[in-house]
């Protein structure tokens, strides 16, 4: 885990009053990282929903969908775990000019990877195929030997964990080796769940949508065991459709 350091920032930004580079610096992780910071993003309702009849973009708002994108653009790679990489949207990573000039001006690539967590090296072969950026891997040894043939031979860098499960550390250790330093996990739900359980988790930026939904949503993290990371606020920002987004991180 990466220790964070500093006065605690709880100032109410407004986001519509921010121009995408201001909203891009105000999300900007902290300078000179010299090990993976694990930043999360979610969305939960009011009452603590990360599902709408069985959806999470129905929860979704324009300032929610504006920040996702430059959470996105102010990282070195978005961590997914397998199940989420199936989603259309891992393919490519697609920067506009505007963000690839700005991650350039501050040392950041311009192309944005993404970092897929499969114990069973099952990958989507869209994602694998990515020549823009290509993905980073994280696989178990004990794959099957079809899965990590198709890995190897893949655009991808893999990287096998001797263990059955791909642990937490494991995956620092091997993104911090590759010098990316400004992780965005984005879930799922699973990843999610394993990072916190293993104390492994720096930042979160919670979007709290403007709605009460009821029924049988989980939460954004489920265990068997409790786990305490205290945190506190870095910034608040507010939307005129009544969305309310904090930056956690870990006191």
């Amino acid at each position: 885990m990466t220790a964070l350091a500093g006065t605690p920032h709880s100032t109410v930004h407004e986001a519509e009053s921010l121009t995408d580079d201001g909203l891009r610096d105000l999300l900007a992780y902290p300078d000179g990282l010299q090990h993976p910071l694990f930043r999360a993003n979610f969305i939960a309702s009011i009452d603590g929903a990360v599902t709408l009849e069985g959806s999470g973009r129905k929860l979704g708002t324009p300032t929610d969908r504006r920040v996702f994108g430059q959470l996105r653009e102010v990282a070195d790679v978005v961590l997914v775990g397998a199940t989420t990489a199936k989603s259309k949207p891992y393919e490519n990573l697609a920067l506009g000019p505007d963000a690839q000039a700005w991650r350039l001006s501050r040392g950041l690539a311009a192309g944005l990877p993404v970092a897929v967590v499969s114990s069973r090296g099952v990958v989507p072969p869209a994602v694998l195929s990515n020549a823009v950026a290509p993905p980073v891997v994280f696989v178990s040894a004990s794959a099957d030997a079809d899965a990590r043939r198709v890995l190897t031979q893949s655009r991808a860098h893999v990287i096998e964990i001797a263990d059955g499960r791909v642990a937490s550390a494991a995956i620092r250790e091997g993104l911090g080796a590759l010098g990316l330093h400004r992780v965005l996990v984005e879930g799922g739900p699973t990843l999610f769940s394993q990072l916190v359980s293993d104390n492994e988790i720096d930042e979160l930026c919670l979007t709290t949508s403007p709605k009460l939904v009821g029924g049988p949503a989980r939460r954004i993290a489920a265990a068997d065991h409790h786990v305490e990371i205290t945190m506190q606020r870095r910034g608040i920002l507010v939307g005129g459709d009544g969305t309310v987004i904090v930056r956690w991180a870990r006191y």
